[in-house]
């Protein structure tokens, strides 16, 4: 049965032949003393408790944030799992589960004081959690902590709610990496103990999580729903608002818009939303897009370094100046952003090597492309190609789509044959980082606001074979030492010099075209506020519908 809604009544929600349609009357409740937002205040209209929000995305592979980068396991997972800190929408650094901490002057000691709480089976939070999480999962299997993995010597537990973390060096994004999408949710040691070698099996991965966050997941029918429901447990005063949240599956970009456009969801996370929608969106009455507040980050096309002729930067030069980037920029995402002109996103002003532009050094030129093909000793054959690609993207995301269909036939003017295959969900995750089953393939790295943090993944030999970690299979331990380096330097001025140097070696290396520096906007009914921030992702304990 398909999802029916009201903007009269609205609430409370039941199974009905295996889909959800909403019912009651939206029971609205002000608490006293409910810390009001900035935005709140501003609107003179306190938030209301009670009611449903419907997301419309792909559902996730699995709940645990700390397995893998995919957005959907994060923003699903980041509701019911939690960090020790959270980022705000300008990225301060805000107390979660940690309610205070303190760094040593030389930055290689931190230590936490934790929350009093209980995970949502009612066991109590303590600090062997952090210990087991952090050593047993996070650090071996969550693709963006391991930098912050890679320095820590040891973790000490003086008593339940002390959690001190000794480091090997000073390392600037360390407590930006305890928050949730950083790979730094914590897990309840209690039901994981046992399968530390494989944890996505463990159903507190998947099907059963108990975490500490502000929702718990009561229902899963694959391929169409998450329902969440409010943890009235919840160790913030008053919070959440919302009584409960419900992910649909809607894998197309199309069908997402058409349920927004009906009422039928609330909400569409910026990551699917292509830039094609964007004006039909804003012309919309009763919608609106806000920006997701996700960090920088770039739409890149990676290239299998190991196979031939593609482990030759010769023929990467090539295909890079048969990209029409200022055609994609325009028709595939709506001159939002901005075009890619270096390894990685430029909006990371520090960190950013000014020097290099693409548009300079790989100029689109067809024919330039196709001598220096010639001189690879890749000849055109008999049947007007050169040599066959096989392009793996995911469909889910409209823009890259759009983009894959654009660049095969683009390359097709040089003599390359391009070959596009189609996989969706956790299919494409397994293809792609485990069977390592392509020529190449297309996808959205956020920074997550530091190099150290969303960017060494992308380029550092250990990262090869982590969930979206490191997909050109590209590996030079000059780049990694650089990497090292640049995470571990005392200010970010020093920091700055290893990046800029580790962005040389890439621009001339090229295992990556950086096609589209990106920004995210949420789109939205115009009635759900204060959900912005946590980098992306959501901060939905504060989300409230006004109406």
């Amino acid at each position: 049965m398909a999802y029916s809604k009201s903007r009269a009544w609205r609430g409370q929600t039941r199974a009905m032949n295996g889909g959800v349609c909403r019912t009651g009357i939206l029971g609205v409740a002000t608490a006293a003393g409910l810390m009001l937002t900035g935005a709140a205040l501003a609107q003179q209209t306190p938030p209301k408790a009670g009611g449903t929000v419907i997301i419309g995305m792909t559902e996730p592979v699995n709940v645990n944030p700390d397995l893998s980068t995919n957005y959907p396991n994060q923003l699903v997972g980041c509701m019911i799992y939690e960090g020790l800190v959270q980022v705000s929408r300008d990225a301060t650094i805000e107390p979660l589960l940690a309610e205070s901490w303190n760094v040593s002057e030389d930055g290689k000691t931190y230590s936490f004081k934790l929350k009093k709480t209980n995970w949502q089976d009612g066991k109590p939070f303590t600090s062997a959690d952090v210990k087991f999480t952090i050593e047993k999962i996070s650090s071996k299997f969550a693709p963006v902590f391991a930098s912050a993995a890679s320095v820590i010597s040891g973790i000490e537990t003086p008593d339940e709610r002390t959690v001190i973390f000794k480091l090997k060096e000073s390392f600037g994004p360390f407590l930006m990496s305890l928050a949730c999408p950083q790979g730094g949710a914590i897990m309840p040691a209690h039901l994981f103990h046992g399968s530390e070698n494989d944890p996505a099996k463990n159903a507190a991965s998947s099907t059963a999580p108990v975490g500490t966050g502000p929702f718990k997941l009561t229902e899963w029918k694959r391929g169409d729903f998450l329902r969440l429901q409010a943890n009235r447990d919840y160790h913030v005063k008053d919070r959440p608002y919302l009584r409960e949240v419900i992910i649909r599956h809607i894998p197309q970009a199309t069908s997402r818009l058409q349920a927004l456009r009906a009422s039928e969801i609330d909400f569409v996370p910026g990551y699917f939303v292509p830039p094609s929608d964007y004006g039909v969106v804003s012309g919309t009455k009763g919608l609106k897009l806000e920006n997701s507040g996700f960090a920088p980050g770039a739409k890149m096309l990676f290239l299998n370094t190991t196979v031939e002729p593609l482990n030759r930067k010769e023929v990467r030069h090539a295909l890079m100046r048969a990209t029409d980037r200022a055609f994609l920029y325009k028709n595939v995402w709506f001159n939002t952003g901005g075009i890619g002109r270096m390894p990685f996103t430029s909006k990371i002003e520090w960190a950013a090597d000014k020097e290099i532009d693409y548009a300079t050094q790989y100029p689109f030129d067809i024919e330039a492309a196709k001598t220096a093909l010639d001189k690879a000793n890749l000849p055109v054959g008999a049947d007007g190609t050169r040599f066959k690609l096989t392009f793996v993207y995911n469909p889910e995301y409209g823009d890259v789509a759009q983009a894959a269909q654009a660049i095969k036939s683009m390359w097709s003017q040089v003599g390359v044959d391009v070959r596009l295959i189609a996989v969706e969900g956790s299919a494409y995750g397994e293809r792609i980082f485990t069977q390592k089953n392509y020529d190449m393939t297309m996808i959205g790295y956020t920074s997550y606001g530091d190099p150290a943090l969303g960017v060494a993944r992308i380029f550092v030999s250990g990262a090869i074979g982590q969930p979206f970690g490191n997909a050109s299979l590209y590996s030079n331990s000059g780049v990694d030492d650089l990497f090292q380096r640049g995470r571990s330097a005392s200010d970010l001025k020093q920091r700055g010099i290893f990046y800029k140097q580790v962005q040389k070696i890439l621009a001339d290396e090229l295992p990556v075209l950086t096609l589209q520096e990106y920004q995210h906007e949420d789109a939205a009914r115009s009635a759900l506020k204060d959900v912005w921030g946590g980098q992306g992702y959501g901060r939905w304990s504060n989300a409230w519908l006004d109406e």
